[in-house]
């Protein structure tokens, strides 16, 4: 079952791949732009909802203030320097999102740095049975994505997850 999800995120990063991209030198990573902040979301959404329904659980919707939530999150933690899920404030997902206008509970927060892009973190949070619990998780029916992208090119990724 693994494989067929991996498959299916595989096919829609193909998908991804066909829209035009602003060339890049060799082995840096691409600058994020504001410009990629909605393609960057609904790929993400339309992936994430396609591993959900191919397990038969109903799509979640995104969230503007779990956006919110998950991007102010991401630039903390390039200011911590540490992907974990307590703001600078110690202030939790729960509460972040909260804070954002989210009225729902908070299923669960997924983290990622480096430098890979959006699709391939997914790939990768879907690898993990915890990451991928949060994503699967039936009661789920809002779902937030946010990043902070250094001059260095590291990309600091939050994904929220809510009911």
């Amino acid at each position: 079952m693994l494989r067929a999800i991996v498959a299916v995120v595989l096919g829609l990063s193909l998908l991804a791949g066909c829209a035009p991209r602003q060339t890049q030198p060799e082995g840096t990573v691409p600058r994020l732009t504001e410009a990629d902040a909605s393609p960057i979301r609904l790929r993400h959404l339309e992936s994430v909802n396609a591993v959900r329904v191919q397990r038969g659980l109903q799509p979640v919707q995104m969230s503007a203030q779990l956006n919110a939530a998950a991007a102010t999150h991401a630039r903390d933690m390039a200011v911590q320097r540490r992907a974990w899920h307590f703001g600078s404030d110690l202030t939790s997902p729960r509460e972040r999102a909260f804070r954002a206008g989210y009225l729902g509970e908070v299923v669960g927060e997924n983290l990622a740095e480096g430098a890979d892009m959006d699709l391939a973190v997914l790939e990768s949070w879907l690898g993990f049975d915890d990451t991928r619990r949060i994503i699967l998780d039936p009661a789920a029916r809002g779902l937030g994505l946010g990043w902070f992208q250094e001059p260095s090119g590291k990309i600091w990724w939050v994904q929220l997850v809510g009911r």
